[in-house]
């Protein structure tokens, strides 16, 4: 999923301008609840309190899913290095074998 930002360079820029139409469908009741709100809350038109609270959710959703697939990348970076058998290394063989000499 791609930011604002991110889509904003990825198109080109008479795109990026370009004004483009969403039409919903929502009840009565809906929309007189929405239209009690806008006003006050310092918007326009609904329309643009509908656009800002729609924009800001996406926006959520999209930290979410970066969060989730770190946290998946980082899981299996982290196990795999468990698994992942090396072969000790000259200190490492050196130390072993001090340590043997010091316990007997």
């Amino acid at each position: 999923m791609l930011t604002i930002e991110q889509l904003s360079k990825e198109i080109k820029p008479e795109l990026a301008k370009k004004e483009a139409r969403l039409d919903i469908r929502l009840n009565a009741v809906y929309k007189m609840f929405l239209k009690q709100v806008y006003k006050p809350a310092g918007y326009r038109s609904l329309s643009a309190f509908i656009l800002q609270a729609a924009i800001e959710k996406a926006e959520k959703i999209i930290e979410k899913e970066k969060a989730i697939l770190a946290s998946e990348k980082d899981k299996q970076v982290f196990f795999s290095a468990l698994l992942k058998t090396a072969e000790p290394n000259e200190a490492l063989k050196k130390a072993t074998k001090e340590f043997k000499k010091s316990i007997k």
